[in-house]
């Protein structure tokens, strides 16, 4: 090959090298300013999703206290779910319940506590008339194991721990009567049901009857409940067979709600 021509040829390859390279050099830039704008996408959509979450969180506590401070201003007239955390001497069986039933929540800090309860009740601070009861006692309603189902004057020990719900005077007023009928039928505890209510599934659960099974505390607690519509729409959802006493407090509002029991008077 002639020495010009060679150097043609040689200058040739050089700007083909050069257009290819400059080429794949823009390829490059626009696929790294892609990338760099799907991940700032990305950022601002996750960003959005965490305010709009935050906001929605907030927003729902907020109509949640206005329906609390509502129903309060309109009847005055409350309940407190009762549930008892046993102690580390406590009997083995509650230690048990409480142990295989327990759930997480978080807490303010950002760190996961967990609920582990072992028994529930319903206690009421006065009677259907508006008679409230002497040294500061309140009827309680539930079951526990080797009874039946029970409405009795109660004082309550700071191993309870209470969410107040807010009710009108008249569910109020049907609650109780109910509660009052239901410790009249003899209902006994179902203790199947009770340990069952973590394993099987609610097909199996949900035929064993009152009136032939029993029931345990947090079963007939959440039906009764749902009978008047007491506790909103997500509570309305729970399956009442396979309820258990942490559950139930979960479902209620956990430890935005809840307060501990103040008296330290051994509870009946």
């Amino acid at each position: 090959m002639a020495p010009h021509c060679a150097a043609n040829m040689h200058g040739f390859i050089y700007m083909r090298c050069s257009t290819g390279a400059c080429k794949m050099d823009r390829v490059l830039e626009h696929s790294t300013r892609l990338k760099t704008r799907q991940l700032d996408l990305s950022r601002e959509s996750v960003t959005e999703s965490l305010c709009l979450l935050d906001r929605c969180q907030k927003q729902e506590l907020a109509s949640r206290g206005h329906f609390a401070s509502e129903h309060k201003g309109r009847s005055q007239k409350f309940i407190d779910m009762m549930y008892y955390a046993p102690r580390p001497n406590d009997y083995l069986i509650n230690r048990l319940v409480a142990s295989a039933t327990a759930k997480t929540e978080i807490v303010d800090t950002g760190e996961e506590k967990t609920v582990n309860f072992s028994h529930v009740e319903i206690s009421f601070p006065c009677d259907d008339t508006d008679q409230y009861f002497d040294n500061d006692k309140t009827m309680g309603f539930s079951i526990v194991q080797n009874s039946t189902v029970y409405f009795r004057l109660k004082s309550w020990r700071e191993e309870y721990t209470a969410i107040r719900m807010y009710v009108d005077s008249m569910v109020y007023a049907k609650l109780y009567q109910t509660c009052v009928l239901l410790s009249l039928q003899n209902i006994k505890f179902d203790s199947f049901a009770m340990y069952s209510a973590i394993l099987l599934p609610a097909d199996v659960l949900k035929r064993r009857t009152r009136e032939h099974h029993g029931t345990y505390c947090s079963k007939i607690i959440t039906e009764v409940l749902q009978q008047f519509a007491i506790g909103g729409p997500i509570f309305a959802t729970a399956v009442a067979c396979q309820s258990t006493p942490s559950l139930l407090y979960m479902f209620l509002g956990g430890r935005t709600y809840a307060t501990r029991a103040r008296a330290r008077i051994a509870g009946a």
